[in-house]
């Protein structure tokens, strides 16, 4: 079975998370001014969590059901965190709004019918 056309587009979506973290880190590490603000190990931190989505992409990709479990788990995460935004933080309420609606669609994507037939028949 082909890959479904929402798969890639997390993917996609995931790999450019993924740079945006890594590029973030490594300029921290040699920019003075972003050490002092975030700290070395925020940095650190950073550039690792942008390792990780790369390599979680690539599951995605290859059809690993693990991987999909990852960025589910994730974007769960990123939902709760959107709701909690919108109920409870006035000045982050449209941050909210949009972390809760783009987490939702990524979930609608992963776990679609055609994204489950894709990550199991792997």
């Amino acid at each position: 079975m082909s890959r479904p056309f929402g798969v890639t587009l997390v993917g996609i979506l995931v790999v450019l998370s993924g740079l945006l973290y890594v590029v973030t880190g490594v300029i921290g590490l040699f920019n003075a001014d972003m050490r002092a603000g975030f700290g070395l190990i925020t940095l650190i931190l950073i550039l690792v969590i942008g390792l990780i989505y790369l390599a979680v992409a690539n599951g995605l990709f290859a059809g690993n059901n693990f991987s999909r479990l990852l960025v589910g788990i994730f974007t769960v995460i990123s939902l709760l965190i959107g709701i909690f935004e919108l109920i409870f933080i006035s000045g982050a309420r449209w941050h909210g709004l949009w972390a809760a609606v783009f987490s939702l669609i990524i979930l609608g994507f992963l776990f679609s019918r055609n994204a489950t037939l894709f990550f199991t028949r792997r």
